[in-house]
């Protein structure tokens, strides 16, 4: 139909291939049907004098049972996953810690963490982008979080060897009481997700990449301290088989339980042992976790630093 006014009950498709061209009339490509609704505009607004932000389409009989968050207050809620909140969690920080977040944008973890230490210490918050840098440091100043400080920073480079400075990047060892490497990952575990872009050869480059952060991260944590890996992707490669690797490594960095537990356990056909799989934390769609819940595919680990002299 070339013209649509306002008024005219429509349904709303997601194309799955992304190949639907702007004002295309007739489109007979892969799509799914996620919801009804009434047109606020017309389709002359929408694509010929190219609205850029307001309401299209006033859905009001969903397909998929998603809560609509619209109305909440962004300066006095921040929206994340039920892992994401574990996560911080399980880093366990306190009052007057020290704390590395080495892949902090866009700030979600970040923030909760210095939340949950009182706004005492320091949040050292790494992160590559420049334009995320920006976006950060306003979600910080958004918060009151006052300490929390913003760097950019590429943390495959964060750590030096003859490192002298705690506070400003590149760091040296035995610097951080608590350590969070939620790194770059294949993000397979996000949902919703209808198509995934990624090809096998990007996905399989993750593994190398992720465990530079990993073996830094073990690097810069002071002894007695603690780091936790996440990641919310599932492939194996990208979480059990990294664990392993560090626990075979570095003798000085030992896999630990983490606190509230309500991932379920990790895959029995990674390098992992039965025991060390019951330690790590797989949250997945089909809520097979500790508890009944259905979150994105999530990863995490908690290891912590000792002294190999006292082994």
């Amino acid at each position: 139909m070339p013209h649509l006014p306002s008024g005219t009950r429509v349904s709303v498709m997601v194309d799955r291939e992304g190949k639907c061209k702007r004002g295309e009339k007739r489109y007979t490509g892969s799509t799914v049907h996620i919801g009804n609704g009434v047109l606020e505009v017309t389709r002359t607004d929408i694509f010929k004098n190219f609205l850029k932000d307001g309401v299209a389409v006033r859905v009001d009989e969903r397909l998929i049972s998603v809560p609509s968050f619209d109305a909440l207050d962004s300066n006095l809620f921040l929206l994340q996953n039920l892992p994401s909140l574990v996560v911080s969690h399980v880093l366990d920080p306190q009052p007057g810690n020290l704390v590395l977040d080495m892949c902090a944008a866009p700030g979600g973890k970040t923030t909760h963490i210095a939340q949950l230490m009182g706004n005492r210490g320091t949040v050292i918050a790494l992160e590559k982008v420049g334009r995320k840098v920006t976006e950060l440091k306003a979600l910080v100043n958004r918060l009151g979080l006052s300490c929390i400080s913003v760097h950019q920073c590429d943390s495959t480079m964060a750590y030096q060897d003859s490192a002298t400075d705690d506070l400003v990047p590149p760091f040296g060892k035995n610097v951080f009481d608590r350590v969070l490497v939620d790194v770059p990952c294949s993000a397979l575990g996000q949902r919703p997700q209808l198509s995934i872009s990624a090809r096998l050869p990007e996905i399989s480059s993750y593994p190398a990449y992720q465990w530079g952060f990993l073996a830094d991260a073990a690097l810069m944590c002071k002894v007695g301290g603690t780091i936790v890996y996440s990641t919310c992707s599932l492939p194996v490669q990208e979480n059990e088989d990294l664990v392993a690797r560090l626990l075979r490594e570095r003798p000085d960095i030992q896999l630990v339980s983490g606190y509230p537990s309500l991932g379920g356990p990790g895959l029995a056909s990674s390098d992992l042992t039965a025991d060390e799989c019951k330690m790590v934390q797989r949250f997945t769609p089909d809520s097979y976790g500790r508890v009944n819940t259905d979150t994105i595919g999530f990863f995490l680990a908690k290891f912590v630093k000792v002294d190999v002299a006292e082994l």
